[in-house]
């Protein structure tokens, strides 16, 4: 009968922590976007907008955009308001598929990273100069020019040590605590018999 009630009072106890544990563990995950994910846009955008679950930080090469035959965007400094990234762009480029990639800082410090795929239809010509010291440069020239950034992968789940997502974490705990009472449970009827 007592070790019925540790048992008991052991699996309520571990059901209790990793209950309010997983909810704390929750990272930032990416919401939406502008561009929107496998959107086709006819109109060049000036920006691009990301939208997280949660509050992120980012750095001056967080975000990136590139497309065919390597093409990459001139992407601004992004600028952060809570969840919302917004990072001003240069479009210049051919029609076809593009991506941005980005890799900001979750509010709880890990790293959150992942790519968005949509299609521009009509091609992005670089913008008319002014000046007549310096000619238009062409998108293989506006590709050199920017800066340089890492890609990161796809979407991944945050990671304890960048190894196993924390959630099987958990779930491997609440397992454990489970065998160890059904052991007690199983010890305690085998020592009646």
């Amino acid at each position: 009968m007592v070790l019925r009630r540790l048992a008991a009072t052991l699996l309520l106890a571990g059901a209790a922590v990793l209950g309010t544990a997983v909810p704390a563990s929750a990272h930032a995950e990416l919401k939406s976007s502008d561009p929107a994910k496998g959107a086709t846009v006819a109109q060049l955008p000036t920006k691009v907008t990301l939208t997280f679950t949660d509050t992120v930080t980012t750095v001056v090469d967080s975000v990136s955009v590139s497309g065919p035959d390597s093409v990459r965007w001139v992407v601004g400094t992004p600028e952060v308001a809570g969840a919302v990234v917004t990072v001003p762009v240069q479009p210049v480029g051919p029609a076809g598929a593009y991506k941005i990639e980005y890799r900001v800082n979750s509010d709880d410090g890990h790293i959150v990273s992942g790519a968005v795929d949509f299609t521009m239809s009509v091609a992005a010509a670089p913008a008319p100069t002014t000046t007549t010291e310096a000619p238009a440069t062409t998108p293989q020239e506006v590709a050199t020019e920017a800066p340089a950034t890492t890609t990161s992968p796809a979407a991944q789940p945050a990671t304890l040590d960048e190894g196993i997502p924390k959630w099987v974490w958990f779930v491997v705990g609440l397992a454990a605590l489970v065998a160890i009472g059904v052991g007690l449970l199983v010890r305690s009827r085998r020592s009646r018999q």
